[in-house]
């Protein structure tokens, strides 16, 4: 009798571990890279904004504040394919009717970041994540 439990016990403890394994398999997800880069327009930093990724074919998104000297990083691993890229100012919030209507959300007056570069319908600007670590600068010009 006492070889049986042996073996029962083995055999649950044998199915246990392969449950185990299976489901840490199974989770390991999509494959992703770590992004960051810098910002420039004409070679000069963009010292405020956002970075933002859209990938058109899987829907996926990631975004970035840029910093002072133009560098941005992604804080979360960003999914692998291809991206159109989209450089936004930071919205201001301005009162355009004093007195009569609260002030609204605008995006900032920055002449260093094109209006072509901050829609999807019109930037030129890709960018394509790799597994691993990706460095990706985007330099505008008009």
């Amino acid at each position: 009798m006492h070889s049986k439990r042996r073996l029962v016990v083995g055999c649950l403890m044998l199915a246990t571990l392969s449950l185990v394994a299976l489901l840490t398999g199974c989770s390991s997800g999509p494959a992703t890279g770590e992004v960051k880069g810098k910002v420039t327009f004409h070679g000069q930093p963009v010292t405020e904004g956002s970075v933002n990724f859209l990938n058109p074919k899987e829907g996926g998104t990631a975004e970035a504040k840029i910093q002072g000297d133009g560098g941005y990083e992604m804080k979360r691993p960003v999914l692998v394919g291809e991206y159109i890229v989209v450089i936004s100012p930071p919205m201001i919030m301005v009162d355009t009717d004093p007195g009569k209507s609260p002030p609204a959300p605008t995006e900032k007056n920055m002449p260093n970041v094109p209006i072509k570069f901050r829609q999807q319908g019109t930037t030129t600007l890709k960018a394509k994540v790799e597994p691993g670590k990706n460095v990706i600068d985007f330099d505008m010009t008009k």
